[in-house]
């Protein structure tokens, strides 16, 4: 890693204009890695934008008693604010010069692309300590699908694409953060893309940042990258060739998924002389880490299974998943066919006896369930904190989110895990993962507000089960058996159920809990945006102000899905009972809230932080001819699901934006 050498007292970052006067102290003759370096300046910068009411002097010092972490202590002088930060190592007083700018200077490095800065600083004397939860903690870019970076990571040679890269990696060390995965696709231009990735793993380390890719021995789905074309000859030499290009980057770790997709044979079975020749190259000719990666599929759900074959030397580690916004221990996960991820915690516990674990759970999910509809779903919030708690103590080696978009929202539960991944002895445990909205707008009625809308999601979305009601059906759902598999939480009555009912079950829909409950919720949901919008306008600063309207847009638009189903599902049970009058009443409803949703996702598109492409279509790396929030754009689905209520149309291939074949892949079999 590229060094620094510091030898003056004083290190004046400070620029004398109208921003806050400030300076670093350095430990006598320290030799700076680039991380503390690129931290001071940044920090620097940051501060010049802002104000403070006296000058603000940092002294900054590795102190090896700090057993890991660091230490931040503020004081009050007569004429200066000191400011000593201590960590273990110098990486950690880059983690503690950024949690004195987000914890104690009002700074919220809340997107990779927008910062809020206080229009002035207000200290007072303090003094805290910080450790992490995880030795490693991360985020995985889930860019098998088409999200803000899938582009700019695949063609990094772009106008524009290192800057918004690297804007990411700063995002990620401000708040903490020291791991970055992606997944690579196999569209890219291997030979090419690898004479610029060098750069981006530099970059990558000059923050302090461990940079990984996702790969695939050989899986079909979604553009995945794959080491091995099964239907072409010689493996090995295909392997070598393949990781001659990867490995023209230090990457710190590969994980390798074995399956050729959800649901799909596992080739450890077939092929676990390839695979171990695999790792056993990364591993000793390449020195780097290797990650096998796992699915919340149980082994007998798969078409070609083995259980625990172990293909693994005694130094891979295990990439433990779940989805959604279900936590490790709860009784209830409906998703991939489970009722629940327990058996995906007795994995990790297994495995954590005698292997590095990292745990990979969801931020976001995409496709037909959260952010594509969109709906913000808040219990991710409860879900991330409740497994952190559990985990935190357990000596997990790793916790490696997995987020798969941003808008609507899911900034706030990226922002939430990485705040969450350190503990400090000024945390608050019990009620933090509400007061992440304290922590962004203060302690007031907007943040309890924002609170009581993540208990209505909990008792309603979650306790209740409404929120299978709430996505889309999807992409494989409507095929014919044995193609579809369950990927998504499914709900107990659907539009093609209903209108195959008797009378006497038609009839006593619209009575029915799960329907009635999904209008009280849009009722008291509605009611709180309400409140929160009135709260809104008093808020003087502008970007807390957008960012509050952002995130009450997403709940507004959520609370609106809740009222658009229970007018889809009870004007069904009319159709069912002939009841014209009733069906068409309802359809008039439906389209009257539909169209209140869409003006609203045409107020949301102003505060998107990438170009347009997110939104639109056009030819991507990825299996989809579109951005991850193309479908939000005219709500898609939503009018998908009018026009199959209408014609009565429930099969995958009506009004189908999917490609199956590309998303499927078996031409990436030969």
């Amino acid at each position: 890693m590229r060094k620094i050498l510091i030898i003056l007292m004083f290190l004046v970052l400070a620029k004398f204009s109208f921003g806050a006067e400030t300076f670093f102290h350095l430990s006598d003759n320290l030799t700076v890695i680039s991380a503390l370096s690129n931290a001071i300046s940044d920090s620097a910068d940051l501060l010049d934008r802002t104000k403070a009411g006296y000058p603000l002097i940092f002294f900054l010092e590795v102190n090896k008693k700090i057993k890991n972490g660091f230490k931040v202590s503020v004081i009050k002088t007569n004429s200066y604010w000191k400011i000593k930060i201590s960590g273990s190592t110098q990486q950690n007083i880059v983690y503690g010069v950024y949690s004195f700018l987000q914890d104690a200077a009002g700074f919220r490095f809340v997107h990779p692309e927008q910062t809020v800065i206080p229009r002035r600083i207000l200290l007072e004397n303090i003094s805290y300590n910080k450790y992490p939860n995880f030795k490693n903690r991360g985020f995985h870019l889930h860019t098998l699908h088409p999200t803000e970076l899938t582009e700019y990571l695949h063609a990094p040679w772009r106008a524009g694409a290192m800057e918004k890269i690297d804007n990411y990696l700063k995002w990620l060390v401000r708040n903490g953060q020291n791991v970055f995965q992606f997944y690579l696709l196999r569209t890219v231009n291997l030979e090419k893309w690898s004479d610029y990735a060098p750069e981006l793993v530099e970059r990558a380390h000059n923050y302090g940042v461990k940079a990984g890719i996702m790969t695939s021995f050989s899986m079909i789905q979604q553009n995945a990258f794959q080491f091995v074309t099964l239907f072409k000859n010689n493996y090995k030499r295909q392997i070598d060739e393949k990781l001659s290009m990867l490995f023209k980057s230090d990457w710190d770790f590969v994980s390798i998924d074995t399956t050729m997709g959800e649901f799909l044979p596992d080739l450890r079975v077939t092929h676990s002389d390839e695979i171990q020749y695999l790792i056993r190259k990364i591993e000793r000719d390449y020195s780097s880490k290797v990650f096998l990666a796992t699915h919340v599929i149980k082994d007998e759900k798969r078409i070609l299974h083995d259980g625990n074959c172990n293909i693994m030397s005694d130094n891979t580690g295990i990439l433990i998943h779940t989805v959604m916004c279900y936590a490790l221990k709860d009784n209830y996960a409906p998703a991939y066919e489970n009722k629940n991820f327990r058996f995906m915690y007795s994995k990790l516990l297994h495995y954590n006896r005698e292997r590095d674990v990292w745990y990979w759970p969801e931020s976001s999910y995409w496709v037909t369930f959260d952010n594509s509809i969109p709906n913000l779903f808040l219990p991710y919030l409860t879900s991330r904190w409740n497994d952190i708690m559990l985990l935190k103590g357990k000596d997990i080696a790793g916790h490696l989110t997995f987020s798969s978009g941003w808008e609507w929202g899911y900034w706030l539960i990226d922002w939430a895990v990485a705040k969450w991944s350190w503990t400090g002895n000024t945390e608050n445990p019990g009620s933090e993962k509400i007061n992440i909205f304290e922590f962004l707008f203060g302690k007031n009625l907007l943040s309890r507000l924002f609170g009581k809308s993540l208990d209505l999601q909990m008792e309603f979305l979650i306790d209740e089960k409404l929120l299978e009601y709430l996505p889309a059906a999807a992409p494989f759902s409507e095929l014919p058996p044995p193609f579809n598999r369950g990927f998504q939480p499914r709900p107990v009555f659907t539009m093609k159920e209903i209108l195959s009912m008797n009378t006497k079950n038609a009839a006593n829909i619209a009575e029915n809990k799960n329907i009635m409950m999904l209008k009280e919720f849009y009722k008291q949901a509605i009611t709180l945006s309400s409140l929160i919008d009135r709260e809104i306008d008093d808020i003087e600063n502008k970007v807390l102000s957008d960012l509050a309207d952002e995130l009450n847009n997403a709940l507004t638009v959520t609370a609106l899905r809740a009222k658009f189903k229970y007018l889809l599902l009870t004007a069904s049970a009319y159709k069912s009972l002939g009841n014209i009058k009733g069906y068409n009443a309802k359809m008039t409803e439906m389209s009257f809230v539909y169209q209140s949703a869409l003006k609203l996702v045409k107020e949301q598109k102003r505060y998107y932080r990438f170009d347009g492409y997110i939104s639109e279509r056009f030819d991507s790396f990825t299996s989809y001819g579109f951005g991850y929030l193309y479908p939000v754009s005219n709500l898609f689905f939503w009018k998908r699901e009018m026009e199959q209520l209408r014609r009565e149309q429930f099969n995958a291939f009506f009004m189908n934006i999917w490609d199956f074949e590309n998303i499927l892949g078996l031409s990436s079999l030969f």
